[in-house]
């Protein structure tokens, strides 16, 4: 081998090696160098996806308004999302999160104690404490509201009255409460037998229930553990007739029901199943509304309100079923002094003024 051909492999054997090193250097350089800027690229996409996420949320519940964001009294809309409703409480649950039956059960007992109670404290007031607690708050609220409160009470009646038995949907109950409240009825009774209740979804909408009925502050709400004793206690001890909303086809059309017979309790039904059997076998009579559709039935919120106007379009000159201003005085002087507590800025605010004055009012009223 002459020299030259010996150089060049020389050369060669020094020249490649370092070649694939500076390539190997580079490759691995250029993949590091990748990884760190697809890295922080995905870092900056997902905090700007984020925020994004936070300021269209924003954006979502300025544009909703509080209507559907809020759980108000005086504006309510359903929410366009009902699977994230979280206005009763009753937010989305993980799926391995369990609701416990034998708790909840507790929870319902204890919150229609707590309510059955507080109403029948309100009522049991010395109408001199009632007179004087009234005197006393009128100056620190404006007159406009006075007279909105006043008005409001004196168009009440005690005549009808609704109970629901086991409602599912706390937005629906939620709905019929303020549509009640807007036809003049003060009275409404609910049924939440906690073993009706199956599944952690169901569990979860009854835990939004109870939030629904501690909010309605305006109504007189009685709480049943079951039907039998609802309908002792409205029927036999309160002598209301007992019409029920039912799709049997024995029922008769709402508009051939004899509203003059008295006292009523209008009973609507679940949302899925309707009345019970053993509601069905108690009502003094049941009642359908008409429909020529291929809809089965009326959402419960739409039922409410189409027998309302069925009952409104009955009552005129002191007849039918709603009969404003037949509320006795000392219940209505006790819902008055209910309403200026609720009228006053803080819930605090009211039972302060009251105790710089020697009143004193039960804690079932504060918390009502």
């Amino acid at each position: 081998m002459n020299r030259p051909t010996s150089s060049k492999i020389l050369l060669a054997s020094i020249v490649i090696p370092c070649i694939m090193s500076i390539s190997s250097f580079t490759t691995l350089a250029f993949t590091t160098f990748h990884k760190r800027t697809t890295r922080n690229l995905q870092q900056r996409l997902y905090f700007s996806s984020k925020n994004s996420s936070r300021g269209t949320k924003k954006e979502e519940l300025k544009r909703l308004g509080k209507s559907q964001t809020e759980l108000s009294w005086d504006h309510y809309d359903f929410s366009t999302n009902p699977k994230q409703e979280n206005r009763f409480g009753n937010k989305g649950l993980a799926s391995d999160e369990a609701l416990d039956p034998g708790e909840e059960a507790k929870a319902d007992k204890e919150c229609a104690r707590e309510m059955n109670y507080a109403n029948d404290v309100y009522f049991k007031l010395d109408p001199e404490i009632v007179q004087k607690a009234t005197e006393i708050l009128e100056p620190f609220i404006n007159q406009e509201r006075l007279e909105r409160v006043s008005s409001v009470l004196k168009q009440r009646t005690k005549r009808i009255k609704f109970l629901f038995e086991n409602p599912a949907n706390p937005s629906n109950v939620w709905a019929c409460l303020r549509t009640i409240d807007s036809f003049g009825i003060q009275n409404v009774d609910l049924i939440i037998d906690s073993g009706k209740y199956y599944g952690k979804q169901a569990l979860n909408q009854k835990r939004g229930m109870r939030t629904a009925m501690g909010s309605a502050q305006w109504l007189t709400l009685t709480n049943h553990a079951t039907a039998e004793e609802a309908i002792k206690q409205i029927k036999e001890e309160q002598g209301y007739t007992i019409y029920a909303s039912d799709l049997n086809p024995n029922s008769k059309d709402v508009r051939e029901i004899d509203w003059d017979a008295g006292p009523i309790c209008v009973v609507m039904g679940n949302e899925d199943q309707g009345i019970s059997q053993e509601m069905r076998d108690m009502a003094d009579e049941t009642f359908t509304l008409p429909m020529c559709g291929f809809a089965e039935s009326f959402n419960l919120s739409v039922a409410t309100s189409i027998s309302l106007a069925h009952m409104s379009a009955k009552s005129s000159d002191g007849k039918g079923p709603l009969r404003p201003g037949d509320m006795e005085e000392h219940e209505y002087n006790c819902l008055y002094l209910k309403g200026l507590l609720n009228s006053l800025p803080q819930k605090r605010t009211g039972p302060a003024l009251l105790k710089q004055n020697g009143i004193v009012l039960p804690d079932a009223i504060k918390d009502l």
